[in-house]
């Protein structure tokens, strides 16, 4: 029988939520830092954090030629892995610019991206 702690949650959830926290922060860093480092010319990615366990995410970039940031939340991602074959596909989006939240509902929700091999260690976090 698993352990109960005093408010009637087990020992083992809470140890996976630590740790799933943990894995969550820790992607976001490096999702910030390589985004950061390949789109400098564009801007900066500030905030990023990551919710794997309700597969969402939340973003906050401040862009050349905006005075404002701007900010992206995915409600819902899913991943598709086949072999070596990996997919990300963004189910629902929304942007704090208008002319954003549409590109996102044009180009990117409901559509399925490739993922490159070299990620791979990136997908197993975000699963």
């Amino acid at each position: 029988m698993e352990e109960m702690d005093t408010d009637g949650g087990s020992t083992t959830a809470r140890i996976r939520d630590l740790l799933r926290g943990s894995k969550d922060v820790a992607l976001a860093i490096a999702a910030r830092t390589l985004f950061n480092t390949r789109y400098r010319r564009i801007g900066e990615m500030t905030e990023l954090s990551v919710d794997t366990k309700k597969q969402s995410l939340r973003l906050r970039l401040d862009l050349v030629g905006e005075a404002e940031p701007i900010e992206i939340h995915v409600t819902k991602y899913t991943l598709d892995q086949k072999g070596d074959d990996a997919r990300l596909t963004i189910v629902h989006a929304t942007a704090s610019r208008k002319w954003l939240a549409e590109a996102l509902r044009e180009f990117v929700v409901g559509r399925s991206f490739s993922i490159p091999a070299k990620a791979g260690a990136v997908l197993n976090l975000l699963a």
